[in-house]
Formats: structure tokens, C-alpha cells, sequence
């Protein structure tokens, strides 16, 4: 676990429980309205705003790095796999906040944005409004799911699209991406005091009692998780590869550990192609293929978190998802799979657009931030075990 990661857990604590002791004495509430509030609003808000263009070129990037032609060149094995582990994964993760309700019977009063938004119209209607006719005004209106899906369509456009100009915005978007990532970077530099006046503001409400579903909410990640890992990749690699799990899970664990500890699949992409060729014995041309489109396009544990943190954040805020809202939660979450950022914190914007739509003000993913970066590494760790699943299960004939 970084030193980041310590920083940000002891500033949730220390905020956690100042704000019970200070419940307890009965002066939380002026210590709230005139400190904790307004620090972690602002904190959370321009945090908020940064994972907007963060979120936005990632997207854009994730389809630029989908190679049509690369992957009908391999087979529609792979692409047949990653809809698989992507969809298996999402429905485990609705599945288990389904089962545990972790969220369930909460006070929003103490969350963050404790106003709902309501969703209207019929279900027809909310697909049809994903699609906008002003990014603009979308932007602009919080309305950010038609955005991501914008960008989709965008990203789609320029990758087929062969000039000089484009190759300018594929570089301008790229720009936009590392600035966006560096500025998170140096924000949440200031999260220790950020999550702590957001869990102050919580526990000084409500006292500890207020800390209980988030915890129910990591235990169900984990769980969730856990299933992934040991039971459906497992499976895979028995019936797809003929591979004994043990052994495979000897060979890839390097790329485990520094998936864990840089919660980030793009940084472990080197680590994952030694395992690959080295541990698993796999030809160069499968590794380095199959697991560099993996580090975009098949990320299970984020695709799994992103859907069972909406249906968290729903319960926690009392919004009841009929079938047409559940079912956009699963296919943001698996479009979410492919093009979500592989950097720390990278699903948060998705979270967030996805929350707005369903009913749930983005300002939700506040409660999320104190535990996220725990969550990351163990859901990167996952990540990056899937792409070597599928490594393993494939071989990618050299081209030409």
C-alpha cells in the first residue's frame, strides 16, 4: 500500500473520528456548517471537475486503441472473451449489492449533494436522452453520461479518420489526457484533508453508526472481487486454455503484486507482458498483443466496481432503479470496462456521469473517495489477472 494510499486512509480516520467525538459532545453541527461542508464540497467539486476531461480523453483514447483490422486478424476468440469476463463480472457485481443492500435504509441528510434528481420519462426516453444534440449544454447541465457517449462516437470517428489535422487532435487529446491525469495527481495530493472533512461531515451527523454501510460496501467489493478471481477465472482458464489455475496463478504473480501496488494496469502492462512470456510461456506476439489491448479494453474489476458502486450509491440515497436503468448500468459498466482510464481513480468519472442519470447527484462519489484507492488496487489487481487470462486462452498468429 503507497504512502498516498496511508495519507488518505489516516485523513479519513482522523476526520471519522473527530466527527463522532465531536457528535457525541454535541458540536458538530457549526463545526460541519462552517468548516467540514464547505472544505470537502470544494475539494470534492473541483475533483469533480477535473474527472470530467480525464474521463472524456480516456474514452476517446480507448477507442483510438482498438484496433478493428488487429482484432479480426486474431480471431474473434479474444473479443469473445473480454465480452465474457467483462459481462460475468458486471452481473456479479450488481448481483452481490443486490444481495447484501449495502446502502439500504440510510439518512441522506449527512451525504454529500443530499438532494436526488429524479429520472423521468419512459424508458425509451431515457436511452434516447444519452444521445445529445449539444455535448455543450449537456456538459454544462451535469448531465454527463451523453458526453461520455459523445466521446465514444468521437473517439470511433478519428480512429478511421487518416490526415495530418487528425493526427494533431489524436496528439491534443493525448495532451489533454496526461494534463487531466497530473492534475488529479496534484489534487489529490490535498485528499488526506479533503475525505477527512467529507467523513467529518458524515460521522458528525450521524456518529460512527453513519460509517456501518460503507463498510457493508467494501466488504461486498471484495466479495465480489473474490468471485471473479477465484471462481470464474478459474473456470476459464481450465475449459478455455486447458491450464492448471494454480500453477497460472504462480507464474503471474509478480504482475499481481505491481498491479496492486500501483493500482494501475497501464503501469503493470510491462510487468504483465514478463509474466506472460516468461511465466506462462506464451509467444511474444500473443503477450504483447492480447495484453496491450487489455490494458484498455479489459479491465473486469473496474467494469464489476463501476456497476456495483451505482446501485451502492442508488440504495444510499433511496433512488429505486426500474429495468430500464439497470439495464444502463450494465452496459455503461461494460463500455466502462473498455475505455475507463487505467490510472488510480480512473472509474470515478463514470461513476459519477452514470449516478446523475440514474437519479443520484455526482457529488455521491464523495463517500466513495475515502476507501477508493484500496479499491482500485485491489480491482487493477483483477484487471490485469483477466488480460493474462485471456493471454493464456488466445494465441494471436504473428501478422503478414
Amino acid at each position: 500500500m503507497g504512502a498516498g494510499t496511508g495519507r488518505v486512509l489516516v485523513g479519513m480516520g482522523a476526520g471519522a473520528a473527530l466527527g463522532a467525538v465531536a457528535w457525541q459532545l454535541g458540536v458538530a453541527a457549526p463545526i460541519v456548517t462552517w468548516a467540514a461542508a464547505p472544505i470537502g464540497q470544494i475539494w470534492l467539486n473541483l475533483l469533480l471537475a477535473l474527472l470530467l476531461p480525464l474521463a472524456s480523453s480516456a474514452l476517446i483514447l480507448g477507442m483510438l486503441g482498438l484496433d478493428p483490422k488487429a482484432l479480426a486478424h486474431a480471431g474473434g476468440r479474444i473479443v469473445a472473451l473480454t465480452l465474457l469476463l467483462t459481462g460475468t463480472a458486471v452481473l456479479i457485481g450488481l448481483a452481490a449489492a443486490m444481495i447484501v443492500q449495502p446502502g439500504a435504509g440510510v439518512d441522506i441528510s449527512a451525504l454529500p449533494g443530499g438532494t436526488v434528481k429524479p429520472t423521468t420519462g419512459s424508458p425509451i426516453d431515457l436511452f434516447v436522452a444519452q444521445v445529445p444534440k449539444n455535448v455543450v449544454a449537456a456538459a454544462s447541465g451535469d448531465n454527463l453520461l451523453p458526453v461520455l457517449v459523445f466521446c465514444v462516437l468521437f473517439g470511433v470517428a478519428l480512429r478511421s479518420t487518416q490526415s495530418e489535422a487528425a493526427e494533431r487532435v489524436r496528439e491534443l487529446v493525448q495532451g489533454l489526457f496526461d494534463v487531466s491525469v497530473r492534475a488529479v495527481d496534484l489534487w489529490m495530493a490535498l485528499a488526506p484533508v479533503g475525505v477527512g472533512a467529507l467523513m467529518f461531515r458524515l460521522t458528525g451527523n450521524g456518529g460512527l453508526a453513519s460509517l456501518v454501510p460503507l463498510a457493508w460496501f467494501v466488504a461486498t467489493v471484495l466479495g465480489a472481487l473474490g468471485v471473479q478471481m477465484l471462481v470464474v477465472y478459474p473456470m476459464v482458464l481450465r475449459v478455455f486454455a486447458r491450464r492448471d489455475p494454480l500453477e497460472f496463478f504462480r507464474a503471474v504473480r509478480p504482475a499481481m503484486l505491481v498491479a496492486f501496488s500501483t493500482a494501475s494496469s497501464a503501469a503493470t502492462l510491462p510487468a504483465s507482458i514478463d509474466a506472460a512470456e516468461n511465466g506462462l510461456k506464451l509467444p511474444s506476439e500473443t503477450a504483447r498483443f492480447v495484453l496491450t489491448v487489455g490494458a484498455t479494453g479489459n479491465q473486469n474489476g473496474t467494469a464489476l466496481f463501476e456497476g456495483l458502486a451505482v446501485l451502492f450509491l442508488a440504495q444510499l440515497y433511496g433512488v429505486d432503479l426500474g429495468p430500464a436503468e439497470q439495464v444502463a448500468v450494465i452496459g455503461v459498466a461494460v463500455l466502462g470496462g473498455i475505455g475507463t482510464a487505467g490510472v488510480p481513480g480512473g472509474a470515478l468519472g463514470v461513476i459519477a456521469a452514470v449516478c446523475v442519470t440514474v437519479g443520484v447527484p455526482a457529488e455521491a462519489i464523495g463517500v466513495l473517495l475515502g476507501v477508493d484507492r484500496l479499491l482500485d488496487m485491489c480491482r487493477t489487481t483483477l484487471n490485469v489477472t483477466g488480460d493474462l487470462v485471456i493471454a493464456a486462452c488466445t494465441h494471436v498468429e504473428p501478422e503478414g
